[in-house]
């Protein structure tokens, strides 16, 4: 059931730039009564979740199949998926010309992206440029109308969000592109590994988990790095696994001025036994609402 917001005078200035493309779970009323300590909370909550948003310089609504690698049913090469989610960072809004590849040129003015641009922006050489575009058009992620190229919404949206359950990730931008942009081409494949976990992110708290929608943490079932391993194909022999997990901390993005990894790695000692998991940095991706818990995250899990 969705919470009812009653506007009146005294919360015209709560609602400035309250919109986050259709992600609120609020019902706008217009009435005379007065708001609950519950509803400003709710107000505070979203424009606070936009101000995040927008500090990343926005997002793209990505879909997924629930405990299941991301593109899992597509055989395309395993590097392509780190690079395709960064062209979705530069795909027009939904209610514009959809999931047209765009930039923003002189005067800012809009104009689609060009073969051309899009190799220059991939800094792939062109035999490489030409086998991962005949790799999407052969798997319907990119289409061509007109020498204009567009992403399939089947998998990328901007804008208005008409996924409503809970199987989709925001995208963050900025964050994306300095990922990508601060790899060389050979990482992509392990960059691309990141990529293949989202839809194993606990969507509220990026804790890779096998109960991607559970909600109290203490239920969480948790994924080890062994378990990562194999849900990737990936050797699970020890000095494999270690190499894997030292090339994951390769990747960082810089906020503000401030370096971040993409990886919280965690080993907890109990006794005789031993537990390890991953959380991935929800300043790259990230599918919950509630800012204050997301930043606690950030603060104590040694990403900075």
């Amino acid at each position: 059931m969705k919470d009812v917001l009653i506007v009146n005078s005294e919360t015209e200035d709560l609602l400035d730039n309250f919109k986050i493309e259709n992600d609120e779970e609020l019902v706008i009323q217009k009435q005379s009564k007065k708001l609950t300590p519950k509803q400003k909370r709710l107000i505070n909550r979203k424009n606070d979740l936009k101000k995040y948003c927008n500090k990343q310089g926005g997002f793209v609504h990505m879909f997924y199949v629930n405990k299941k690698l991301l593109f899992y049913d597509l055989d395309i090469d395993r590097a392509n998926i780190a690079r395709i989610i960064y062209l979705a960072t530069y795909i027009d809004y939904n209610d514009r010309k959809e999931n047209l590849l765009i930039l923003h040129k002189k005067n800012n003015k809009v104009e689609h992206m060009t073969k051309k641009e899009i190799q220059q922006k991939l800094g792939l050489k062109r035999d490489a440029f030409l086998a991962f575009l005949s790799d999407m058009k052969k798997h319907n992620l990119i289409f061509e109308v007109e020498e204009k190229f567009y992403l399939n919404p089947k998998y990328f949206s901007k804008g208005e969000n008409f996924y409503k359950n809970k199987e989709y990730v925001r995208i963050m931008i900025n964050t994306t592109r300095y990922l990508y942009e601060h790899t060389t081409i050979r990482q992509h494949k392990t960059l691309s590994y990141v990529f293949q976990l989202i839809p194993y992110a606990n969507w509220k708290l990026n804790i890779l988990c096998k109960n991607p929608l559970e909600v109290d943490i203490g239920r969480l079932d948790k994924l080890s790095l062994k378990d990562i391993c194999e849900l990737l194909g990936l050797s699970t022999k020890q000095n494999s696994m270690y190499l894997f997990r030292d090339s994951l901390r390769k990747f960082h993005i810089k906020v503000d001025g401030h370096k971040y990894y993409l990886f919280a790695y965690s080993k907890v000692y109990a006794g005789e036994k031993t537990k390890d998991y991953y959380i991935i940095n929800p300043l790259v991706i990230w599918g919950g609402n509630n800012t204050e818990e997301i930043r606690e995250i950030i603060n104590y899990c040694f990403f900075k």
